[in-house]
């Protein structure tokens, strides 16, 4: 399938508050399952020339997923986990990440090329949605990467959206 252009309403943006803004729903969800849902800035993130509402809801879609996931990973029946939201800006660098981590399950290894792909006849969301979340990134001329372990000891999943800053 070929991409489709997404177009874009970009203005200067306060990146860490705008997520704050977006995912406070998600953080009560969170808190009612026990789940440590956290939002952290690292770093001095400068404000950057975003489509806010695009972004706003890529991110929402991910640390979703990340919320489904944790929660169904629990065997114990005791729902819990957490999950971290970080905006970072390495020193002098020319880029600024917007990470979601979490200590779910992992996603398996044979699906991980595949998770941003569209797939026709999926009879879940999360293919459109995580489609879309790669086409919303692209236009921002940015670039999202998966890491994920699916060892009983260490597990979980790191989405990392990485965005140019415009000067």
């Amino acid at each position: 399938m070929t991409e489709q252009h997404v177009p874009l309403q970009l203005e200067e943006t306060d990146v860490p508050e705008l997520l704050s803004v977006s995912l406070r729903p998600l953080v009560e969800q969170a808190a009612r399952s026990r789940i440590d849902l956290r939002i952290a800035t690292l770093g001095d993130v400068p404000r950057l020339r975003v489509d806010r509402e695009k972004l706003a809801w890529s991110v929402t879609a991910l640390v979703g997923n990340a919320l489904r996931y944790v929660a169904h990973g629990e065997t114990s029946g005791d729902v819990g986990g957490s999950i971290l939201v970080h905006v970072t800006r390495e020193s002098g660098a020319d880029v600024a990440s917007i990470s979601i981590q979490d200590d779910g399950p992992g996603i398996p290894e044979d699906k991980l090329p595949f998770l941003f792909e569209r797939r026709a006849g999926a009879v879940h969301a999360d293919g459109l949605a995580l489609s879309l979340v790669r086409q919303i990134v692209a236009a921002h001329d940015g670039r999202i990467d998966v890491e994920s372990r699916r060892d009983p000891d260490d597990h979980g999943t790191s989405i990392t959206i990485t965005l140019p800053i415009h000067r």
